[in-house]
């Protein structure tokens, strides 16, 4: 959604008074960058004050703000998701995938962490590929096909 000049103003307002360490002109660029980036993730305007209050006010378990800038308003999260009016068709939050296995979130990634754990991939490489995909060659096609005509008439164990 594209903000008004007018949204615009009171959603810093409004971000402002909530998080008064953030600076006022600060969060007036950040949206201003997001309206022409596209603009919010969000349904509405209505939305988008929900979304900056859930932003503004989530803390972590020591009961500390968990955002230190509102940098990261704009962009899709779960302030965006949680805060969605229902049937909304807001644009969510997706993880990135694993760039080493198919189907898995790079942050959440079980087989990395399974890597991890016994100690076969550094922490670092959490949702990143160790290793080059091998590449497709004519020779290693050739070595299948031959390989699967060796098998042919050979009984199963």
């Amino acid at each position: 959604m594209i903000l008004t000049k007018s949204q615009g103003e009171r959603l810093t307002r409004m971000l402002a008074a909530m998080r008064p360490e953030f600076d006022t002109n600060g969060i007036a660029r950040i949206l201003q960058k997001a309206n022409q980036d596209g603009g919010l993730p969000g349904h509405n305007f209505d939305h988008a004050i929900r979304a900056a209050a859930h932003y503004a006010t989530q803390t972590n378990a020591e009961g500390f703000y968990a955002k230190h800038t509102p940098a990261m308003y704009p962009a899709t999260g779960q302030h965006w998701d949680q805060t969605a009016p229902p049937g909304s068709r807001h644009k969510k939050h997706q993880e990135p995938p694993c760039e080493e296995h198919a189907g898995e979130n790079a942050r959440t990634c079980t087989c990395c962490w399974a890597d991890i754990k016994l100690g076969d991939r550094p922490e670092t490489m959490l949702g990143k590929r160790i290793g080059t995909k091998p590449e497709a060659t004519p020779e290693g096609a050739k070595a299948v096909r031959q390989a699967l005509q060796a098998t042919r008439g050979v009984a199963p164990f």
